[in-house]
């Protein structure tokens, strides 16, 4: 059996019927490219939201949101529970205009504490953060993040200068480290930090706080904390049993749960998409292949008539569909790996390419065109020469 022969006839045949070869490498090509850039895009998003997730909780941290919350409850909670090592609120004060001599733009407006560059893992990479006197005296300073500072000042030094949040002045003391976009899409680097008593008196005129981060000691009771600490608000805010809270806690550990729960859910779908794209190849490269064999029976009957066994008729019509299903995995590879790499700088999301799922993908174009390629295999093997030479 001449293999060598066999193969450059099969890639005679590929190259012949150009058309023909072109609908049966689409499907494939496509299959194996989504398979490559899901891969690819759903393990780097799955990395950047467990560093966001890293960043925004942290081992042993404890987040509470509630409508009602105020400075006294988080006071109650630190001096009942001597885990509590670290605390600090934040107020969301929304969507404001933000301008500076003429430019304008809008961003989200925080109030944090002091303590907030420890507690929620954000500080400052020029100038410095709140200190108690800004806190204290609600003063009009404020810290912004890298890309507004580049959309206000275009380069230019941010620290000293005067924007105005809404109709208010503030003076720029910092500019804050970079953490770009966060699990919801949001740029963070484009939010806006002010003392949170300057955000809930002098911008939202709110007295609850809204949300506030807890560090305790030891990570791994952190759920065993929590049920402590709702037990605090549940007293605080006058809740019966039975009654709905009016807080969400949520603890280190649930959102690293989550975490991995939504990288199997994009595996889960990524892979699903693949197998429907190449299962409805196979289907066409079987069909195409079908009638490749009417087409073709003088020259099986021939090459019968010489001597060719079933086994080398078969062997030539699977090697044809594997020879066309693996170069369209090759292609499809490379197609995958530009999709990633376009999707991934317009997104900002990082693309990270296995070995692993580059494998998988050639494995599962060659497994195409051996599964499509038996059907048209046994057929054309079963020709008898009399009948086809006839």
């Amino acid at each position: 059996m001449n293999w060598k022969l066999m193969l450059t006839s099969s890639v005679r045949m590929m190259l012949r019927y150009k058309l023909r070869t072109l609908f049966m490498s689409i499907g494939v090509c496509l299959g194996v490219a989504t398979l490559i850039a899901g891969q690819a895009l759903g393990t780097g998003s799955q990395q950047q939201l467990a560093q966001r997730v890293d960043q925004m909780f942290g081992p042993g941290t404890i987040l509470i949101f509630s409508s009602t919350l105020n400075a006294a409850d988080l006071e109650e909670i630190s001096s009942q529970l001597d885990q509590v090592i670290a605390w600090a609120p934040r107020f969301t004060a929304g969507m404001s205009d933000v301008s500076y001599q003429g430019v304008d733009t809008r961003a989200t407006v925080f109030g944090h504490a002091q303590q907030a560059d420890f507690v929620w893992n954000r500080g400052v990479m020029a100038g410095r953060f709140f200190n108690s006197d800004d806190i204290s005296q609600a003063a009009r300073v404020a810290l912004i993040g890298t890309r507004l500072a580049e959309k206000l000042f275009t380069g230019a030094s941010a620290l000293d200068q005067q924007i105005l949040i809404g109709s208010i002045p503030f003076r720029i003391v910092g500019v804050l480290e970079p953490v770009g976009i966060d699990p919801h899409g949001e740029d963070r680097d484009e939010d806006v930090f002010v003392p949170i008593t300057t955000a809930m008196r002098r911008i939202s005129n709110s007295q609850y706080i809204g949300s506030a981060k807890l560090v305790v000691s030891n990570h791994e009771l952190v759920d065993q904390d929590a049920d402590q600490v709702a037990g605090i608000l549940r007293q605080r805010h006058r809740i019966a049993a039975g009654e709905r809270d009016d807080f969400a806690i949520y603890t280190s550990k649930f959102a690293g749960q989550a975490a991995v729960s939504a990288k199997q859910v994009v595996n889960t779908y990524v892979f699903a998409a693949s197998i429907v794209v190449l299962l409805v190849a196979a289907a066409v490269i079987s069909s195409i292949m079908l009638v490749v064999v009417r087409e073709r029976v003088s020259e099986i009957g021939l090459r019968k008539a010489i001597g060719a066994t079933k086994q080398q008729i078969s062997l030539q019509f699977l090697l044809e569909t594997a020879a066309v299903t693996l170069i369209s995995g090759l292609i499809g590879v490379g197609l995958g790996l530009l999709v990633a790499s376009v999707v991934s700088d317009y997104l900002a999301v990082p693309m990270v390419v296995g070995l692993p799922s580059i494998m998988l993908g050639l494995i599962a174009a060659l497994t195409v065109g051996v599964v499509s390629g038996l059907l048209p295999a046994k057929r054309a093997a079963g020709l008898e020469p009399i009948e086809v030479l006839r």
